[in-house]
């Protein structure tokens, strides 16, 4: 399934850029700089602050990334396939400066000129595949998602947003991965349980399992376009307690101007996840749960009406 990406940016460009640029990036002074590497059985990817180290290409097939956000921000990352031979200096040089321009008049009222501004997205835009990636991952937390990657090229962003509504991709979360034709040679990984992620039927899964290190995989039954025009995700969520689903659902409104900034609200431990995939596509991530209440939600508008959420506890 393609969506419609210049539709989804111009969403997106509006509701992230409601803020002011000079939003400097958040970094410690005493930061350690890392060597990340491919490895046998994983891709690496390291946020330090806002940025994704990892390497600049890998083989094609079952890949698995092991996400290590050492940030002070919740992050996840959702994987685009460009068209053709496009890559991301063709992304920040055709939809950077429109994107900026189009803020600047939103920034005093000129909704009008704002929105023209987006007549000089590239068609290109259009063709852009959504492949993906990490799920929400809190600060100071691993996360690991295994998902089937074609050759090509990929751009690596977030779009969670500053305390300011800008969004984390314009701050220096946007990374470039080149995908070869050479196979990995992989086989998926075996599940411990199985998701269901559907909009007729909602998320299905346990009512309780134990605690304990799994394997979960997240089946995309279809796929379809919401009010931010994009699809639907999984994301596994630790929750203090049920009453806090509320809270945790208008967070994840992103056609509310005021949800989805760092920091999130308290309560929660985001512990990963399977990003938007193409219906009849399989994702599958890796997490450690300890006694508690979790939910598995997607990052759409009201999930929870939707039936995009499922409760369960680990005991």
């Amino acid at each position: 399934m393609k969506f419609d990406r210049k539709s989804s940016i111009l969403i997106f460009t509006v509701i992230t850029l409601m803020a002011s640029t000079s939003c400097k990036e958040k970094k410690e002074s005493n930061e350690i700089v890392t060597i990340v590497e491919e490895k046998d059985s994983y891709v690496e990817v390291i946020s330090n602050g806002m940025d994704f180290e990892t390497v600049d290409e890998i083989k094609s097939g079952w890949t698995t990334f092991k996400y290590i956000n050492k940030s002070l921000d919740t992050h996840f990352f959702i994987l685009e396939k460009m068209p053709d031979t496009l890559g991301l200096t063709t992304y920040k040089k055709d939809l950077f400066p429109p994107f900026i321009s189009a803020f600047e008049h939103f920034e005093k009222g000129e909704m009008e000129a704002g929105m023209k501004e987006f007549e000089k997205i590239p068609q290109w835009f259009s063709k852009v595949e959504l492949a993906g990636g990490i799920g929400l991952t809190s600060k100071n937390t691993t996360s690991k998602s295994t998902i089937f990657l074609e050759p090509g090229t990929y751009i690596m962003e977030c779009y969670v947003r500053m305390p300011n509504g800008l969004g984390h991709v314009f701050m220096g979360m946007i990374k470039e991965l080149k995908v070869s034709k050479e196979s990995n040679a992989n086989e998926p990984p075996k599940a411990d349980f199985k998701i269901g992620i559907s909009s007729e039927q909602g998320i299905t899964f346990n009512d309780s399992i134990k605690s304990g290190t799994y394997t979960f995989e997240a089946k995309f039954e279809d796929q379809k376009q919401y009010e931010h025009l994009m699809g639907h995700d999984v994301n596994l969520v630790k929750i203090e307690n049920d009453s806090l689903i509320s809270v945790l659902n208008n967070w994840l409104n992103v056609v509310d101007f005021q949800a989805f900034r760092s920091p999130e609200p308290d309560g929660f431990l985001f512990l990963g996840g399977v990003e938007d995939l193409p219906t009849g596509e399989t994702g599958y991530f890796e997490a450690t749960l300890e006694k508690g209440n979790y939910v598995l939600i997607s990052e759409i508008p009201n999930a929870v009406e939707r039936r995009m959420i499922k409760p369960f506890t680990v005991y």
